[in-house]
């Protein structure tokens, strides 16, 4: 546990903003005097959020999903933590070890607004001008579905849900306030779907090492589980996660016959992945099976916690695990090894050898070869 106390107003701005996760440390906000605070998690992970007073009492213990303004009672102290942490036995550390700031000016530095939530705003009214555009008149769940992807959905969700968050304080044109409602309306069955996906399902191709995983030659990410033919547009976007994707060439694809071979597409997927393979099969499986457990997308956006591990490479679906990477670091079993060995040797290579694909040096590993298997 680390307990960190923000002093500055700059210090107090940031807070947990652009955190993955803040595990079990105690970001501690110390006022110079009690006042009514308004905080607002954008760019934060899911948090627990308390207020004391001067004494220590709790006047205020939420957990707080991202994107939300939170609107907090009189107030010497705030404190930001993991959803599960139990803050409790810190809060006499907090109050004996914080200094007494004075009070500066005639207006708390504190309680100004800063470039951050102005620049957050102007970027969800831009998203708003853009269903402005695509729909002339009503919002259609049809049109939104054939104009954006589901990422984009998810980001115009929550631009609209900010905008009204935002309306309870400040005066907006009624036009995007009442734009705002009907796009809610119009995405509520796959909100939670669209969220996540705003997170998860950004595009990643074009970002990623492009080189055949077998030869070393330029070649392209293929998905290797396929979606049902009645499965929504909404889930789509987790078919097409990187850890459902291997890179590889026309030419080794003719060569393995890959296309028609679909143990040897989970070979090279689920040696290239592994855990995080694994988990992404468990969710496809319960999904096809109606199994699905449930679960806090806001909180896992790629699959139930119980599906994977604790950790990126363990196979976490946290939100703090989300954003698609690379598949450097995977926690790799030697049966995943094995897997992989197997699918990428199989057949002759011809031209450029195993060793040069830049792909192997990103993954920090060797494929070493069966012992009679020179090719």
């Amino acid at each position: 546990m680390r307990l960190q106390f923000l002093l500055t107003s700059d210090q107090r701005a940031l807070g947990a903003t652009f955190m993955r996760n803040l595990n079990d440390d105690l970001l501690t906000f110390v006022y110079p005097s009690d006042a009514p605070r308004t905080f607002h998690t954008a760019f934060c992970p899911p948090l627990r959020m308390v207020a004391l007073d001067a004494e220590g009492q709790v006047l205020f213990d939420q957990v707080v999903p991202a994107w939300k303004f939170v609107r907090l009672p009189a107030c010497r102290y705030v404190i930001e933590t993991g959803p599960k942490v139990d803050y409790r036995p810190h809060v006499h550390t907090i109050i004996s070890l914080a200094p007494d700031l004075p009070q500066r000016g005639t207006m708390d530095a504190s309680l100004r607004m800063d470039d951050l939530l102005f620049a957050l705003l102007a970027e969800a009214v831009a998203d708003l001008r853009r269903i402005r555009e695509a729909h002339l008149g009503e919002v259609r769940p049809e049109i939104q579905r054939r104009r954006f992807s589901a990422w984009e959905r998810g980001q115009i969700v929550s631009s609209a849900g900010f905008l009204l968050d935002f309306s309870q304080d400040w005066s907006l044109p009624e036009g995007a306030v009442k734009l705002s409602y009907a796009v809610l309306r119009a995405e509520a069955p796959y909100l939670e779907e669209l969220v996540a996906a705003s997170v998860a399902g950004i595009p990643w191709r074009h970002e990623f090492p492009s080189h055949c995983m077998r030869c070393g030659k330029p070649g392209s990410w293929r998905p290797i589980l396929q979606p049902a033919p009645q499965a929504p547009v909404e889930i789509l976007w987790r078919y097409q996660r990187p850890e459902n994707a291997i890179p590889i060439c026309h030419h080794c694809t003719e060569t393995l016959d890959l296309l028609r071979n679909e143990p040897l597409q989970l070979d090279l997927v689920w040696g290239l992945w592994g855990p995080r393979f694994e988990a992404l099969w468990r969710w496809h499986r319960a999904r096809k099976n109606n199994h699905l457990p449930d679960w806090d997308p806001c909180v896992h956006p790629l699959w139930p916690p119980e599906f994977g591990g604790a950790t990126w490479e363990a196979g976490s679906g946290a939100l703090a695990h989300a954003e698609p990477r690379p598949p450097q670091g995977v926690l790799r079993s030697e049966q995943h090894m094995t897997a992989l060995r197997r699918a990428l040797f199989c057949k002759r290579f011809r031209g450029r050898q195993p060793g040069e694909a830049p792909l192997q040096k990103l993954l920090d590993f060797r494929l070493d070869l069966f012992e009679g298997e020179t090719l």
